[in-house]
């Protein structure tokens, strides 16, 4: 293994062009597949807060068509609380409802307003998804349907408005009776406090750790019961079957959820027959949420279309390099025909010549793929946004002074980095020892009076 080392250490010395290309050409290889690969994991792993998603139906979009007319949205909540909510072999149901771009909460002390993501929901969203509670509770079934304003912000958004909290960090002398009630404040936490949204006031009742922007279906720094927003609940359209929401349901463990999906299909095909000529689509919905996460439009979504889709490209990716190093590994060899000539010439076998191949390239795809890894890692940090698009036909919009949030459990992924890291190696081996074995198959004279 020594002797092995050293050979590729003099390798690496002598030939330094084609070991920098070599590296950097399996490292690139390894970057871009690995990127992808961080992006699909992140889209259909179980991560917080969405820590359900393996056993979670997302029903997001619907068609009515009548006659010549056509409408398609979202769902209604009337069909959500009639053909939803009453199914009993579901753990829980959420209606959500996106309330887009442009809302801004106003500070107290009259700083400039801050932009915030807010989404309006109910009580059951914080059974779906399991967000961590730094203060308080989340706003119960009895909030909501009595309309108080109680509402659960991000934790971020509470240290915006409210400073730090004075427990874990180190009490300050305050000077002035105005900075000791400042003070008083800050230590009393934000729940229970009134803040500012859109020039309405609303109680926090709940303080959560921040989601991120990846976790689309749960992302927001506000979430507010629907009932504060009477017009959420109206559905559009002959039958009321479109409207402003979206469904979030929740099964009682990850083998129920095609049992889950028939029933509800069942369920809608009596709801539709109702309505005579006025057709209904559920559009192949509800979907499991690594579906929903590719839905981009209003069409079905396929398994085999998405894998086929995306295993092309993955295997372009790496079968491109893989040729090119295989042209490099050729000229290589060619040029170590003397080499091995006069190692044959002293006894040397041929299995043996190949193993030290098949070394070398272990270690200079171990080495690119190193490389491989630092520079998906960061692709994926400075480019998040762009890439967690993929997939789909447009960006989503993201709120002034947020940043896409990737923890170390999103990128930190060993299997996907093993898996590829073992692709690259195959790919790398058959570009390598290919030209090696035909090298080792050279008469010896031949070999040796190679110039």
């Amino acid at each position: 293994m020594a002797t092995y080392v050293k050979q590729v250490w003099n390798l690496m010395r002598q030939e330094r062009l084609f070991s920098v290309i070599y590296i950097l050409g399996t490292g690139l290889s390894v970057a871009v597949v690995m990127a992808l690969s961080i992006v699909f994991y992140i889209k259909v792993a179980n991560i917080y807060p969405e820590m359900n998603r393996d056993r979670m139906l997302v029903l997001s979009r619907g068609i009515e068509r009548s006659g010549s007319g056509y409408s398609a949205g979202s769902v209604s909540y009337g069909f959500i609380r009639d053909q939803l909510k009453t199914l009993s072999s579901v753990e829980a149901v959420s209606a959500v409802s996106d309330a887009g771009s442009n809302h801004y909460v106003q500070p107290d002390d009259n700083r400039k307003p801050i932009a915030v993501k807010l989404i309006y929901t109910d009580a059951e969203f914080w059974t779906v998804f399991r967000f961590r509670f730094r203060e308080g509770r989340p706003f119960t079934d009895a909030d909501v349907q009595s309309g108080v304003g109680s509402v659960v912000i991000a934790r971020s958004l509470a240290r915006k408005l409210f400073g730090e909290e004075s427990s874990s960090e180190e009490k300050v002398k305050p000077s002035s009776e105005a900075e000791l009630v400042s003070q008083e404040q800050s230590e009393a936490g934000a729940v229970g406090r009134y803040f500012t949204l859109d020039a309405v006031q609303y109680r926090i009742c709940g303080v959560v750790d921040d989601a991120s922007w990846v976790t689309k279906n749960s992302y927001a720094q506000v979430w507010a019961p629907y009932s504060v927003k009477s017009d959420l609940l109206e559905g559009w359209g002959q039958s009321g079957y479109i409207g402003d929401m979206e469904a979030y349901i929740l099964t009682p463990s990850a083998d129920d959820v095609a049992r889950v999906k028939q029933e509800i299909t069942n369920n809608f095909q009596r709801y539709a027959s109702q309505f005579g000529e006025v057709k209904l689509d559920l559009i192949g919905q509800p979907d499991r949420h690594w579906q929903n996460a590719f839905r981009d439009g209003d069409y079905n979504i396929e398994l085999s279309s998405i894998l086929m889709r995306y295993g092309l490209i993955l295997l372009i990716l790496l079968l491109v390099p893989a040729i090119s190093l295989s042209g490099m590994a050729d000229s290589r060899m060619e040029r170590r025909l003397a080499e091995m000539g006069v190692r044959r010439a002293f006894g040397a076998r041929t299995s043996v010549l190949m193993r030290q191949v098949l070394f070398e390239n272990m270690i200079f795809t171990l080495l690119g793929g190193l490389v491989g890894l630092m520079i998906s890692y960061a692709l994926v940090l400075t480019g998040g946004r762009w890439l967690l698009s993929t997939g789909q036909g447009k960006t989503y919009p993201l709120p002034d002074g947020m940043d896409v949030i990737l923890s170390p459990s999103m990128l930190l992924n060993l299997n996907v980095f093993g898996i590829t890291l073992t692709v690259c190696f195959l790919l790398n081996l058959f570009s390598a020892m290919i030209p090696a074995w035909r090298a080792s198959r050279h008469q010896i004279i031949h070999s040796l009076n190679i110039k």
